[in-house]
């Protein structure tokens, strides 16, 4: 009976093993969420009146610029196919 001899001895191995890995994932999940707020605090301490917001206000007006020129193009096309379906072409 050798085995049984050696799986009493491992037991308390794979237990200690076991409760190990549970107070490590419980160490992580706490630095994890400690991390996370310091994150927080960095984002929420940062000044805003040293970012320049003048060039993404640009790309911005460029962006609605172009959506703007597309939905008039696109509506033009529409009324134009619509127009020469009604006239039998």
């Amino acid at each position: 009976m050798p085995g049984k001899g050696t799986q009493y001895h491992q037991l308390p191995l794979v237990v200690q093993l076991v409760k190990n890995r549970e107070e490590q994932r419980a160490a992580d999940a706490q630095e994890n969420s400690e991390e996370r707020y310091r994150g927080l605090e960095l984002f929420t301490r940062r000044p805003i009146e040293g970012i320049d917001f003048e060039p993404i206000m640009e790309w911005v007006r460029v962006f609605l610029s172009v959506f703007w020129l597309s939905l008039l193009c696109g509506g033009f096309l529409f009324v134009w196919v619509f127009v020469l379906k009604l006239s039998g072409f």
